[in-house]
């Protein structure tokens, strides 16, 4: 079956968080991005950030943990967080999950999400993902740290302005198939 997968608009008086991380091979060099918009798709805030060397699932854990900080900075009262990847949104809703090594992030994002009077977790696609995604590969190839973005960078604008037009990518899912 064929999807077309896009970027939605939150709900009124809600943002959006989108992040991703971004890892070259196991343990390789790591960064994350995100940007949070609002109701009417405007950028509100972006990040990017230059991690050093980790594997994809911390990386994209610690982009949450950055996105979810700069909700807190502006002091968000409902956040819609969209991640592609999917592991991560199921140990976000798996209360019982430990693993030694990411716990403190994990922690942290656990209780960042607690002090957000309205927030929902979801899996996205990466195809609506792929403002989040470039901001994470800008952190790769960046010198400081960790950059806050007031305004989109000029490498982000054509995806951002696909995102509030609606566009749409075409995306093979694979269903149950049955064969009686």
């Amino acid at each position: 079956m064929v999807k077309q997968i896009s970027w939605d608009k939150p709900d009124p008086g809600w943002l959006k968080l989108n992040t991703d991380g971004s890892s070259k091979g196991l343990l390789g060099a790591a960064a994350g991005g995100g940007l949070i918009r609002d109701e009417g798709g405007n950028w509100v805030a972006g990040f990017s950030r230059k991690i050093g060397r980790t594997d994809s699932f911390v990386a994209e854990i610690w982009a949450l943990r950055d996105g979810l900080q700069l909700c807190q900075q502006m002091s968000a009262r409902a956040v819609m967080i969209e991640l592609d990847a999917k592991s991560l949104v199921d140990v976000l809703n798996n209360s019982s999950y430990y693993n030694a090594v990411i716990s403190p992030l994990l922690d942290d994002c656990k209780f960042l999400i607690s002090q957000i009077p309205q927030v929902h977790v979801r899996h996205t696609y990466r195809e609506a993902n792929k403002c989040a995604d470039r901001l994470a590969n800008l952190g790769l190839s960046q010198s400081l740290d960790y950059i806050i973005h007031s305004n989109p960078p000029l490498e982000l604008i054509p995806l951002f302005e696909a995102d509030s037009l609606g566009s749409f990518c075409n995306r093979l899912c694979l269903g149950i198939v049955s064969f009686f």
